[in-house]
């Protein structure tokens, strides 16, 4: 069932990936200018992802790239998805993302993660097998540096003491902590326990409400209120491929040549539950996933319809720009879900703002 009291909201997703039809500066000014069209059609966030040494996604930095968003916009929130903590200092990523934060007026949304691919720690030269624990450790340091002036901190990775962390974040608190959950049930229980919200991904509707569940016990086992976990959960989301034209075989048509690219350049672990080890995508396998809403706004709307009803979630972060799309399919796309999808989930008398 869905959460009453709360309209949907609707975020883009960016990996910036650069297929052999583009070059990497027409890629990054190409999202910087859907993530400006997006601010003005009133989408409610944009979340930039961050790699290296991969084609398939060419923003080393989030903080930089999201820096460059913010001082082209003036509404939309802004997310890393993710900042990842082992291959950074945690400080440096405080300082970082506080200074997004003020040069976007307080619209940060701070998403973290482990990271997965040994090659991107291996170009660094930083193990890959004590990511975890960095992870966590990085984490703790990061939450005490935007919430507080100074930090001390001594662990296994890093010794801290008593350091003062500028700039200060907007709100006293600090922008609020995302994290990326997947297939990993442990992921979701260290974010429960901190109290961060959480973006979800690569996952069935079943499980999703298997993780909310899970989240909400945890949480409130660990002594978070009710109203608290309420808010996190609130803010918290899924992320869904999505590709919206006139109808629903145009639809599908045009999304086909960047998610194939998109999926065959990936290829250090399985995704999303339609390609495998071999790099083999089932396209219509994937088209009738719970995680692709592809086709006429008619269609689109039915699918989230469903989303709703099976996750009780209100928020979903689209997935329209991957493998490289041509700049005006997408734009097309967003234009025609903000015009015509969009709407339908902002007047129901049973959600109120």
């Amino acid at each position: 069932m869905a959460i009453l009291g709360k309209d949907m909201t609707f975020g883009l997703f960016f990996l910036n990936s650069v297929a052999p039809w583009k070059t990497d500066a027409e890629e990054l000014r190409d999202g910087l200018a859907q993530i400006k069209e997006a601010d003005r059609l009133g989408f409610h966030s944009a979340w930039i992802a961050e790699h290296n040494a991969r084609a398939y996604g060419v923003v080393s930095s989030t903080s930089v790239y999201l820096a460059a968003a913010a001082a082209q916009t003036s509404k939309i929130m802004l997310g890393s998805a993710v900042s990842r903590l082992p291959l950074h200092h945690p400080l440096q990523v405080a300082e970082d993302m506080a200074l997004v934060d003020i040069i976007s007026d307080g619209r940060l949304y701070l998403g973290v993660g482990k990271g997965y691919d040994a090659l991107e720690f291996e170009a660094y030269n930083i193990d890959f097998e004590e990511r975890h624990e960095k992870y966590l450790e990085s984490l703790d340091i990061l939450t005490t540096a935007l919430k507080n002036n100074r930090v001390s901190y001594s662990g296994k990775f890093y010794d801290i003491k008593d350091i003062p962390v500028y700039p200060r974040p907007v709100h006293p608190e600090g922008p609020p902590i995302f994290v990326m959950v997947s297939g990993n049930d442990a992921s979701m229980v260290n974010a429960a326990k901190q109290g961060h919200s959480f973006v979800l991904g690569g996952i069935t509707n079943e499980d999703t409400n298997h993780k909310i569940s899970l989240y909400k016990k945890t949480a409130l086992d660990s002594g978070l209120s009710q109203e608290y976990v309420d808010n996190a959960i609130a803010r918290s989301g899924k992320l869904l491929f999505c590709h919206v034209a006139e109808t629903t075989e145009q639809a599908q048509d045009e999304y086909k040549r960047g998610l194939e690219w998109y999926m065959s350049e990936r290829d250090n672990r399985p995704t999303f539950g339609v390609v495998d080890r071999e790099r083999h995508l089932d396209y219509d396998r994937f088209l009738n996933s719970e995680n692709a809403l592809i086709g006429s706004p008619e269609k689109v709307i039915e699918d989230i319809e469903r989303y709703k009803r099976e996750t009780g979630l209100n928020n979903i972060i689209l997935w329209m720009n991957i493998g490289g799309q041509p700049q005006q399919q997408v734009i097309q796309s967003m234009n025609l879900f903000s015009e015509k999808v969009m709407p339908h989930f902002l007047k129901s008398e049973n959600l109120v703002r």
